[in-house]
């Protein structure tokens, strides 16, 4: 079979719907936010692939994967075994790296065990076994020292509250330990502490305590700020937590400096260079010294391990090391790490699912990731890329348009074929963008700066200690290849003015099941009390988490089954449909719907059933934002990294005189929908506040007033200004990449 056949898609907002797609191809997917392309090709096709493979296994091994249930579909055809490469962030494990994720660090151990000398088995060269870990730092490659600025105020008293750890807030539980221990003196200044208290203060270890009042004895533990903070992250072994890094300062181990390997394995060399300081080698440079290596023992393990560095090169990532944490790469990274792994692999037949693979990639690097897909493909395999990188678009061998809009305005296929069939195709929102009917102009009468936010000595990571102005009052785009030192910069800011700047990032509104988007904008508490008023009743009787909700699902809507042998089902919950209520308030209705249909609702549909001012902006809110097509009652922890961010921007497009920074918000975004975007940015901009949008997305940089273009490569080769002012006076720039691409669009 030459075809993926998919019969009746009704999977989540899918009409259903019958698709075609060609085997052996590159099929790229598109539509505006919302229109359900991802459905078909992460929850159908990726889906059914890894769910027939999952099950043709024996129960012992299945125990330990992902149960998934059959995509909501009459039939499909022609599926096969599925790779999905996603964007997900490599979290938690800071003893994976990118030479792990890939078996690049692998071969480079078997290559110091042949050729080295004396001759050690390659566990000596592995951070992550005794034999070869660093005994300070057990192969992690850093320290973690406490900064005491961060933890302690001393111009304050305890009473003032010069603890400054959250959980330590004055009048708090923590606090009032620290008070009944009697051992400080609560109205002194901490400056005027002696050693022996600050000592006791940060790092006591625990001690029971205790008093006693008439029958009454209360016991509590009293330790040290810093003791407490280490003790509760060291439960799970995994080093501290995000929330309490930031009391902490990560600095290379003093015995490795960063090779996470200990002295032993450390003396070994080639050509001069141990394995830790090959290992810290960005992979272009890497690359150049495993070539230089000429010894008979490595001539099986040289090839193979210059294929997966040149891997690596190929898909844009160079500038990493193979001790790179796989914790610190970006989402954008970490999936063409995956891609770079998968390219080394021999599979064929197999059906690759890829999600927006551009994500985070200059202009200059797209024809990397085109070159990497065009190889799966030739390899045998079918690839289906989620995309709007209009160079990807162009490049594929077929696409799909699902449409015309978002959520239940969409889930349909408005166009499909080959470019030129979507070029020319009436009917194609896609198509017009391409054609040049509908495409963004830059502009040319630029905003004049109202100030300007000092950065001295940037140094942090790669930077090379500049000291640059960013323009207020303006819209300024952070530009640069991968690498080329955005994400240090913005770090730098958050560091030296984190009192003026508001963080708009990709990371989850929240992870709580029971949040949803109708509590997040503040309209379910408004929606509940119209239910009420028609039926005179308390407003509560309406919320899923009151006593009110489900008693079998707890008002959650589906029931985690755990079986024996198989990984956790979600299973719709049978006693309320998926509802989240008990019947009863089923029953009651506002203008002929109940509270469950009313969560159904999209914010448009929302604006127009309710007679609510207050609503009214609040969806119109939604709107601005290109959030209008979401249900009310979609769970929080359900959106996308593009979506949490735009539902963040909403709760602040009313706010005045703020500086914003914004990580790529165009990620995931349609041509259509930049377009939305930028209208966005610019009322906020026109509010008085500023915005730093860190992007690749020409269309944004070329409606920027200021752009600040960094580089000129990645790592090393990065982390200097290599030019900065209005996208006119970048395109001007023969030394920057940004530039040339603007000269592309810009009559320079």
């Amino acid at each position: 079979m030459n075809t993926i056949a998919i019969h009746g898609a009704r999977e989540n907002n899918l009409k259903n719907i019958d698709v075609t797609i060609p085997r052996n191809k590159i099929v790229c997917f598109v539509g505006v936010s919302g229109s359900g392309k991802s459905t078909i090709a992460f929850d159908i096709i990726a889906r059914e692939g890894q769910r027939q493979y999952f099950e043709s296994l024996p129960s012992y091994a299945r125990r330990y994967l992902q149960k998934s249930n059959r995509p909501e579909v009459n039939e499909i055809k022609g599926v096969s075994a599925s790779i999905v490469i996603s964007q997900d962030r490599v979290h938690g494990n800071p003893r994976s790296t990118v030479g792990t994720l890939t078996e690049a660090y692998t071969y480079l151990r078997l290559l110091y065990s042949r050729v080295g000398l004396p001759s050690m088995d390659s566990s000596y060269y592995s951070f992550n076994h005794p034999y070869g870990a660093c005994k300070k730092c057990k192969g992690l490659g850093r320290a973690v020292e406490v900064n005491i600025e961060k933890v302690i105020d001393k111009s304050k008293s305890l009473a003032e509250g010069a603890l400054l750890p959250s959980d330590w807030y004055v009048g708090g539980r923590q606090w009032s330990i620290v008070k009944a221990s009697g051992y400080f003196a609560m109205d002194k200044k901490l400056r005027d502490y002696n050693t022996e208290e600050l000592d006791r203060i940060l790092y006591a270890s625990p001690e029971m305590l205790q008093s006693v009042m008439g029958e009454f004895i209360d016991r509590w533990t009293f330790q040290g700020v810093v003791h407490r903070i280490i003790h509760r992250n060291s439960k799970v072994h995994r080093g501290l937590t995000e929330h309490d890094m930031k009391y902490f300062d990560l600095t290379d181990c003093p015995e490795c400096h960063g090779g996470r390997l200990n002295n032993k394995s450390l003396e070994v060399t080639l050509n001069g260079k141990n394995i830790g300081e090959v290992g810290n080698m960005p992979l272009d440079e890497c690359l150049a010294f495993v070539r230089t290596i000429d010894h008979k023992n490595a001539e099986v393990i040289k090839p193979r391990l210059i294929d997966q560095l040149a891997g690596l090169i190929s898909v844009g990532v160079g500038y990493l090391s193979l001790n790179r944490s796989a914790d610190t790469l970006s989402g954008g990274e970490a999936q063409r790490v995956k891609m770079a792994r998968q390219l080394g692999c021999d599979l064929i037949e197999t059906v690759y699912v890829l999600d927006e693979p551009t994500a985070g990639l200059h202009p200059r690097d797209v024809s990397k990731v085109v070159d990497n897909l065009q190889r799966l493909r030739d390899q045998g395999n079918s690839v289906i890329v989620v995309e709007h990188d209009e160079t990807i678009i162009r490049s594929a061998d077929y696409i799909i348009e699902i449409g015309p809009g978002g959520g239940k305005k969409g889930g349909e296929v408005v166009a499909s074929g080959t470019i030129d069939d979507i070029i020319n195709n009436p009917h194609s929102l896609t198509g017009k963008y391409l054609r040049g009917d509908k495409a963004a102009n830059g502009k040319s009468d630029y905003r004049t700066a109202s100030g300007g936010l000092s950065v001295l000595h940037a140094i942090r990571h790669n930077l090379k200690d500049f000291n640059i102005t960013i323009p207020t009052g303006v819209l300024v785009a952070l530009t640069g290849v991968s690498g080329s030192g955005k994400s240090s910069l913005v770090e730098e800011i958050l560091g030296q003015h984190s009192d003026k700047i508001v963080l708009i990032d990709q990371g989850q509104v929240g992870a709580n099941k029971r949040g949803c988007i109708a509590t997040y904008v503040g309209a379910f508490d408004r929606i509940r009390q119209y239910f009420a008023n028609e039926h005179r009743m308390h407003p509560s009787f309406f919320s899923y988490n009151s006593h009110e909700g489900c008693a079998l699902c707890k008002g959650v809507g589906y029931i985690d089954m755990e079986m024996n042998f198989l990984g956790d089902v979600k299973i719709k919950c049978e006693s309320c449909g998926g509802s989240r209520y008990k019947e009863k308030v089923l029953r009651y209705t506002y203008r002929g719907k109940n509270i469950a249909q009313v969560l159904t609702m999209a914010a448009s549909e929302i604006e127009d059933f309710f007679d609510d001012n207050e609503i009214k902006v609040q969806m119109n809110l939604l709107d601005e934002v290109g959030l209008d097509y979401m249900e009310m009652g979609q769970t929080l922890d359900t959106l996308s990294g593009g979506e949490s961010q735009r539902l963040k921007l909403a709760s602040k497009l009313q706010a005045k005189g703020e500086f914003y920074i914004l990580d790529e918000p165009t990620s995931g975004l349609h041509f259509a929908d930049v377009e939305k975007l930028l209208v966005l940015l610019n009322k906020l901009v026109d509010h008085g506040n500023t915005v730093l949008v860190v992007e690749h997305n020409l269309d944004v940089i070329k409606n920027a007033d200021w752009v600040i273009d960094l580089g000129p490569e990645g790592g090393d080769k990065g982390g200097r200004i290599v030019a900065q002012g209005t996208p006119m006076q970048i395109a001007k720039v023969k030394k920057s990449y940004t530039g040339k691409y603007l000269r592309q669009f810009l009559a320079v």
